[in-house]
């Protein structure tokens, strides 16, 4: 009557809530039919839009169909039950009740099912469907519950319900999978490229993972992928509407706050699951307990009941239950945290450094500061090891120390991290099953060791974290150092330093080295205390138990034992986790302090023409300088006149630079005000559409600045920039700027790639690229800083004559910085002469010309340029002969002014001068490996790792053998009913150790329990030892293969030939010395220690379960097979991935 009861309540609460779950789907539905929606034909939501060809390939056809079966299969089957056992007079007392209960649920059922089928909207029935399945899958539990307890009595008496009630069970269980394999949505496109389909697949391929089976096969008939072979990510991980997400939510206060708050939502799905798996994880603990304590209570020759075989079937049940909602945790864990929050900060970081002020060196007395060596080179003093970390962040390097590494670590440990609530539940679940299982005192005992070693943790973990501190500042200082050197290999391969460099270096590296063994050392004693706690909690409780007791049984050994290895991950994951909490929180600290860092400022006033009122202006600073250590041009008062040519001149140093950068809104305006024209936006320039009638935008400001900057593309892509190509403009441009000469000498004429910095390029060939960009552009206002510098007297005459001043400047406002005041006097309208950190003279040319100013300008020009040298020979320095000379001057000043003919290029693929970084294909090459055996000590130093290895897991097993020893000398008489059947637990347990591996011992007498208490205490000590062990003697390994590599790269870099370097990005080569060497340096030595335990573990529980049975050997092999099919596929798509991740990355 009690169970009859309880089915009773379970059904009628199962009713309400497939009400419930009823409601959404009614709501859709009358939603639908209220608009009269019609079936739409176009999808599109945030993550992209459908084509036709998708829609029409879209179907839920069969899927609803089966729905429907099932669900009319279910409802018939139940009102046939329902009104048998209503009119059967021999049926259980109760019975119909039920039934009519299930009736009325399934009816429920029904009308979701017609919701789903009716609906037009694809996601609403895959939502239905969510719910139907929720719905389905408790009905199917509850009628499995009722079911079983009707067995006996319906086999006996009525076959025909029986059968109905079957029927019904297949039924519900036929509902539960339909349901979940409705279609979301069609497939969806972004960018001309599909979107990745976990949000367009059903159910039931999302959450087992089969939507990306289509990658994984190419990259196995591929043995590669390409980025081309990728799906695009959905919205949710974008880095572009990641980015513009965050800006709506305008965030305030500590950055690590914010980001909690922006993923709120999937870290409390982590937390939820992580909790809910906890409790499921206890499951097969608690069948466990169940199976031996009825194996020990069977007598010798009495069958197994069935009650213990179902325990063995709900055994295997949970086992897996545990496995997929660990499964999907991690799986969330990297879809819904690591990889978006990752993609967010890089992209903040990024869009940061875009709107960083461009600092200068401020301080008078800097170049004071630095030490140098005979050689030139920076002394390796100790106070650089001093180095704020704020200054590190300040340069390129630090940016990409900052996406390489601190994303990284924040991201990898916000996945990670709800092992802190897991553990704590875990914990608790763990305290209340053991307290049951041996009682407080044992349990207490066990405790107190973990709070003896609790304080050596927390202290080896501030020592991890002030390690970690310093290596991340080293870090930023040594690829500063590395930079430094790749962009003036010149200079040192012409002095022939590389030796000294090359010391310098690996003088850097070295302090590098010793903060990662400091980092090392203490992260050896953390994994010690890993090792340690749970090890002596399971020693100390069991022995206190077993001298309270004075015996130890197998059920209460074992589960223990099992418990105390599920503690094990949960206790070890702590100090490790704290590692990564101590590493996220000093990245965090540091990507907050580079994105709080200061922003360029809105110093320009909107006004129509070009001018400065009253103003002072300096470079810009990062921080709070005094006047006296900055330079300033103060007081000044300028008005460029629009559509002409105006010009500053002034010795060097005048501050002539300065100016233009205030005028595009570079610099720090101290007082005072600058005007300038609002240019307009990308959509406002619309320069898709863009013509001959409107090319020009009067606003719209082109810069040509000191250094110039090629675009490492075509000559032809340099020049027009992503404009429209305009043939006649085009030629034009190439004219005036006198490049057609060296069109003609190119061999892939304007396709000609001119590689990193323009390194095909000579001096002036660079100065006029960048030159045609800003004449072809489309800006109103050209601002240039002296692009006489570069080029020869009759090259710069050409260009002031044709360029400057021909018909494509004509209307445009130009302000030209020059030295060569002379040369531009008969085009040039305004005049500015800088000095003494102020204007000296400004105006009109011929106001300056009546009161003689303007010789005076011309005189200050004349005595510079005695200072510099012979103004023939130097007013516009010499370049290379490739350059324009007289006579193609000549002729190129006879030609037609719309620039004649350029030579055109036979039909064919221009050559790559910048070759595009290579990837390995398929398996890692057994050199690879070779490598790094001989890198880390050679075979010696491996051989040696492996036997502390195999050593530790030989002692692992010890441990559980000699408490098999220990239960079966103590209870002979129960171990004999365990012989056969002590494998299930074994077996099923993946986490855990196999403790009942061996065959029964057999004693001719009793021992003394401190025997085995002596024993087994010694060999958990020994296990603790060679457990830290493992982890030293590795770390060790890693670091002697790290300092070799290092050092082999290092010298290889710095005496490939230049044509080598020319040809590879320095961005590209910094990524080997940052993330690659990162990853060599930290990672490698803990994934190798995780690997060789898990294979030795996997190996360790084959051999113990022969001793068990054969069979097991055989189930254990089919399982390994399956495993190592999946295992290959999957590595035959990691592995291109990460090469492409390490390739394409910043």
């Amino acid at each position: 009557m009690s169970r009859d009861s309880t089915l009773l309540g379970g059904l009628a609460a199962i009713l309400a809530f497939i009400a419930l779950c009823t409601l959404p789907a009614l709501s859709g539905l009358i939603k639908q039919l209220r608009t009269r929606a019609p079936k739409d034909n176009f999808y599109s939501d945030q993550d992209g839009k459908s084509t036709p060809e998708a829609v029409a390939a879209f179907s839920n056809r069969w899927p609803k169909a089966f729905i429907a079966f099932f669900a009319a299969l279910g409802c018939a089957t139940s009102i046939t039950l329902s009104v048998l056992s209503t009119t059967s007079s021999e049926g259980r007392q109760g019975l119909s009740l039920q039934d009519w209960l299930t009736t009325a649920s399934w009816l429920l059922l029904a009308v979701q099912t017609v919701c789903i089928i009716a609906t037009n909207d694809s996601v609403q029935a895959y939502n239905v469907g969510l719910w139907t399945w929720l719905s389905s899958l408790l009905l199917l539990l509850l009628l499995l519950v009722q079911d079983t307890s009707l067995l006996g009595e319906l086999l006996h008496r009525d076959n025909a319900s029986f059968a109905l009630r079957i029927v019904n069970l297949v039924a519900a269980l036929g509902l539960t999978t339909a349901s979940i394999t409705v279609q979301r949505r069609p497939d969806v496109f972004v960018d001309g490229k599909i979107v990745d389909r976990m949000h367009t697949v059903s159910a039931y391929s999302r959450f087992t993972w089969s939507w990306c089976t289509g990658v994984l096969k190419q990259a196995t008939a591929k043995k590669d992928l390409e980025v081309a072979d990728l799906p695009r990510p959905d919205h949710k991980t974008r880095a572009r509407d990641q980015s513009a997400q965050w800006k709506a939510y305008d965030f305030k206060g500590p950055l690590w706050k914010n980001v909690i708050w922006a993923f709120r939502w999937p870290l409390i799905i982590q937390w939820l699951l992580a909790i809910f798996r906890n409790v499921v994880s206890f499951a097969p603990y608690w069948v466990t307990l169940r199976i031996l304590r009825a194996l020990e209570a069977r007598q010798p020759g009495e069958k197994l009941s069935v009650e213990t075989w179902i325990m063995v079937f709900w055994l295997g049940l949970t086992v897996l239950a545990d496995a997929w909602f660990s499964a999907c945790l991690f799986w969330i864990s990297w879809s819904d945290v690591c990889i978006p929050l990752r993609g967010l900060l890089s992209a903040l970081i990024v869009e940061k450094a875009m709107r960083r002020k461009n600092v200068k060196q401020a301080s008078k007395t800097d170049a004071l500061k630095v030490s140098t060596n005979e050689d030139g080179t920076k002394k390796d003093s100790q106070d650089e090891e001093e180095e704020s970390d704020a200054d590190a962040l300040k340069s390129q390097q630090g940016v990409v120390n900052l996406i390489g590494v601190d994303t990284k670590r924040v991201a990898d440990f916000a996945a990670f991290q709800f092992f802190f609530p897991a553990s704590a539940t875990k914990l608790a679940f763990a305290i209340w099953f053991l307290v049951s299982l041996l009682g407080w005192i044992p349990l207490l005992s066990g405790l107190a060791t973990w709070a003896v070693i609790l304080p050596f943790n927390i202290y080896y973990t501030k020592v991890y974290s002030n390690a970690q501190d310093r290596l991340m500042k080293i870090r930023d200082q040594k690829l500063t150092l590395v930079n430094e050197s790749l962009q003036g290999m010149r200079q040192i391969k012409f002095s022939a330093l590389e030796r000294q460099w090359e010391g310098r270096i690996l003088a850097m590296r070295e302090r590098e080295l010793s903060a990662i063994w400091d980092v090392f050392r203490s992260d050896s004693m953390l994994f010690g205390s890993w090792v340690a706690i749970p090890v002596l909690l399971a020693a100390t409780s069991l022995a206190v138990y077993a001298w309270i007791n004075e015996t130890l049984t197998p059920s209460v050994a074992f589960v223990s034992i099992g418990v105390f290895k599920s503690l094990e991950l949960a206790l070890s994951l702590i100090p490790e986790l704290t590692t990564d909490l101590v590493d996220a929180k000093v990245s965090i600290f540091r990507i907050e302090a580079y994105l709080n860092g200061p922003e360029i400022t809105q110093t320009i006033t909107e006004g129509h023409d070009i001018a400065f009122e009253n103003a002072d202006i300096a470079w810009p600073v990062d921080e709070e300088t005094d006047d006296a250590d900055r330079f300033i041009l103060r007081d000044v008062n300028l008005s460029f006149p629009a559509g002409e040519l105006s010009v500053i001149s002034g010795k060097t140093g005048s501050g002539k630079s300065l100016l233009l950068a205030a005028i595009l809104g570079e610099t720090d305006l101290l007082s005072g005000k600058i005007y300038a024209p609002k240019a307009p936006t990308r959509i406002e320039r619309n320069d898709s559409q863009a013509n001959a009638g409107n090319w020009l935008l009067p606003h719209s400001i082109a810069y040509v600045g000191q250094i110039p900057w090629i675009e490492n593309a075509s000559l032809k892509d340099n020049v027009l920039f992503g404009l429209p190509y305009d043939e006649k403009r085009y030629k034009d441009t190439v004219f005036a700027c006198a490049l057609t000469k060296d069109l003609d000498m190119f061999t892939d004429g304007d396709k000609t790639e001119l590689g990193t910095n323009g390194i095909n390029l000579s001096g002036g060939q660079k100065w006029r690229v960048t030159l045609a960009r800003a004449i072809y552009s489309r800006a109103g206002i050209l601002v240039f800083d002296d692009i006489f510098s570069a080029v020869d007297a009759h090259v710069g005459r050409h260009i002031f004559e044709k360029c400057l001043t021909g018909p494509l400047s004509k209307g445009r406002t130009r302000i030209l910085v020059t030295h060569h005041v002379a040369l531009c006097e008969s085009k040039t309208r305004y005049i500015v002469e800088l000095g003494d950190g102020t204007v000296q003279h400004n105006g009109l040319l011929s106001e300056l010309d009546e009161d003689g100013t303007l010789q005076l300008i011309k005189s200050h020009e004349q005595s510079h340029a005695d200072n510099i040298g012979d103004d023939e020979a130097t007013a516009v320095n010499s370049e290379q002969a490739s350059d324009v000379d007289v006579d193609a001057i000549q002729i190129l000043e006879n030609e037609d002014t719309d620039g004649g003919v350029i030579k055109k290029v036979p039909s064919k693929s221009a050559r790559q001068f910048v070759e595009d970084e290579t990837r390995e294909q398929g398996a890692i090459k057994k050199h690879v490996y070779a490598t790094y055996l001989r890198d880390s000590g050679g075979w010696s130093w491996w051989t040696l790792a492996t036997l502390i290895f195999v050593s530790f897991e030989v002692i692992t097993l010890g441990r559980s053998w000699w408490l098999r020893v220990w239960t079966g000398d103590t209870a002979e008489a129960h171990v004999h009913g365990l012989e056969e059947y002590d494998h299930i637990y074994a077996t099923s347990l993946q986490h855990s150790t196999i403790h009942a591996a061996s065959t029964p011992f057999r004693t001719t007498q009793a021992r003394s329990l401190n025997y085995y208490l002596a024993v087994y205490i010694a060999i958990s000590l020994g296990t603790v030892a060679l457990g830290v062990m493992r982890f030293f003697f590795l770390f060790l390994m890693s670091l002697k293969a790290s300092r070799h590599m290092f050092r082999n790269m290092t010298h290889t870099v710095l005496r490939t030939p230049l044509r080598w370097l020319d040809t590879v990005p320095v961005g590209r080569i910094l990524n080997r010395f940052t993330a690659d060497f990162n990853i060599i340096d930290s990672r490698i030595a803990i994934d190798l220690t995780l690997t060789l335990n898990s294979a030795l573990s996997v190996i360790g529980i084959c051999i113990a379960s022969m001793f068990v049975s054969p069979l097991i050997i055989v189930l254990a092999t089919i399982l390994l097979l399956i495993c190592t099919r999946i295992a290959l596929r999957y590595l035959d798509a990691a592995r291109p991935s990460k090469r492409l991740e390490s390739t394409t990355k910043l």
